[in-house]
């Protein structure tokens, strides 16, 4: 079903809206960017051309899709984050050391956005997308640690039959989290089929901006043999983000991991 905004008023938020617009989709065309964004023809068709002017927007015959310029200044966002550019450094040796896939991933008001991936045996999230942090685990991860008047206000369909559907639920869930100490695990709540362990980037109990995960097919992931691995390469991510000095005791992974079924 095609939904449709109300148009903004001024010109920068209109630009804004349509850029919005077009981060969902691979391409649109004239129309339907016009009444997706309530916006009149000419006036659609006039944001576009600048848009492309500046490069914010590329033209394919007759469809519209972000242009290069968009991930040039995400990229420039990225290189000048020091906990993205720790991250970045060890994402491929946490793949290969479980065999799972990785991603760090970022909250963003009521959405997680996932901003690096590593192997592709696990959660199907692309870079650059957005996921609602309910729904996901490293979302949960960095929803634990907010204050209840932060959390999201309502509670969307999830994408599978076992996911969350009330913020009793919700909550049962992040009381699960607080408990691991900060680990969160998705066992088909958020795909059938997947299971997804992630931590927060930074100390226990201390509100986190990213969080990093792992995921695969439920038979492979072994969230015993994964916590430790995953909790170590977070705090090291988060001591050579800041330059703490990391302790000589490692994190190791907990006994007994808290069930995370969510009762239907």
């Amino acid at each position: 079903m095609e939904t449709t905004q109300v148009a903004p008023a001024s010109m920068i938020d209109r630009m804004v809206s349509v850029l919005e617009l077009l981060r969902g989709h691979q391409r649109l065309t004239l129309a339907q960017v016009s009444r997706r964004s309530s916006l009149p023809r000419s006036s659609a068709h006039r944001i576009l051309q600048r848009l492309v002017d500046f490069g914010w927007v590329e033209r394919d015959g007759y469809g519209y899709g972000l242009g290069i310029r968009v991930f040039e200044l995400g990229s420039h966002v990225a290189r000048h984050d020091p906990v993205h550019r720790a991250a970045a450094l060890v994402l491929g040796d946490l793949h290969r050391s479980t065999g799972l896939s990785v991603h760090l991933s970022a909250l963003s008001e009521d959405d997680v956005v996932h901003l690096e991936r590593v192997g592709a045996s696990g959660a199907n999230w692309g870079v650059g997308t957005r996921s609602p942090a309910v729904h996901t685990a490293p979302g949960r991860a960095l929803l634990a640690w907010l204050a209840p008047e932060e959390l999201p206000h309502e509670v969307v369909s999830p994408p599978s039959p076992r996911g969350i559907r009330s913020a009793q639920q919700l909550e049962r869930e992040l009381a699960h989290v607080r408990r691991s100490g900060g680990l969160s695990i998705d066992a088909q709540l958020g795909m059938p089929g997947i299971t997804v362990v992630a931590a927060p980037i930074g100390p226990e109990g201390v509100r986190a901006r990213m969080a990093l995960s792992v995921s695969g097919p439920c038979e492979l992931v072994r969230v015993e043999r994964v916590a430790g691995a995953l909790r170590t390469t977070a705090m090291d991510i988060w001591c050579a983000a800041t330059g703490v000095s990391r302790l000589p005791r490692r994190v190791k992974a907990p006994t007994r991991i808290p069930s995370t079924d969510v009762a239907m």
